[in-house]
């Protein structure tokens, strides 16, 4: 895909999916740049594993992530956040662009590596969990829910400085990592702790994928 293309596809998803409004504080809800959703998405289809796919979006928002996948290639989209109310602004975004009927949205609660995920039923997950400042270990309650799931590929966007505990991790799930990108991660001031009109945080997108041990099977965590 030529350049200008993901530049429209930029510009598309700034003004059909929103931002995520009057942010919960406790969830570390931020929304997803529209550049980064296309890192992961462009990274996928070059991959050749994003056409035709169907795709899980933990910890959604309002889905910018799940929708790039889509206007790249992916084939379907499940988003999954603890917050309804952001269900609205997804699906009339999917609406808007004419991928309605390819969309759904769950409302539940991803801890502890429990969650709605069937195991082996998506082909990618894409996730921008929370970056564990607030509550310590919120990022991996997410994450482990997603790796739990034996999903072939799993990406990750999360906060600079932990990708040999990010790797260590993941290996006892049977996965290998793959850092992708680092970037700034900029956070607009919307919440009342906030004191910088924009702060921008060091973040890795990373790829988990799935390590097979000689002979077949998934390492045992």
């Amino acid at each position: 895909m030529a350049m200008g293309s993901l530049g429209r596809i930029k510009v598309i998803l700034e003004r059909e999916v929103p931002p995520i409004s009057s942010p919960d504080p406790s969830l570390e809800q931020y929304t997803t740049p529209a550049e980064l959703a296309l890192v992961v998405a462009q990274d996928a289809m070059q991959r050749g594993i994003l056409r035709g796919s169907t795709v899980a979006d933990l910890a959604s928002g309002t889905c910018r992530l799940g929708i790039a996948s889509l206007l790249l290639g992916a084939e379907k989209l499940v988003a999954i956040d603890v917050d309804f109310r952001l269900s609205r602004a997804c699906l009339e975004a999917a609406r808007r662009l004419g991928l309605d009927g390819r969309v759904s949205f769950i409302a539940s609660r991803l801890s502890g590596g429990v969650g709605p995920l069937r195991k082996r039923a998506y082909d990618i997950v894409v996730t921008n969990p929370p970056f564990g400042v607030r509550r310590r270990g919120a990022d991996w309650e997410v994450l482990a829910h997603a790796l739990e799931s034996h999903t072939p590929h799993v990406y990750a966007i999360l906060k600079s400085g932990n990708l040999k505990y990010h790797s260590y991790r993941a290996e006892l799930y049977g996965y290998s990592t793959i850092l992708i990108s680092t970037a700034k991660f900029p956070i607009q001031a919307s919440m009342p702790h906030h004191r910088s009109r924009v702060r921008r945080v060091d973040v890795d997108v990373i790829l988990f994928k799935t390590a097979i041990r000689e002979g077949g099977g998934y390492a045992r965590r």
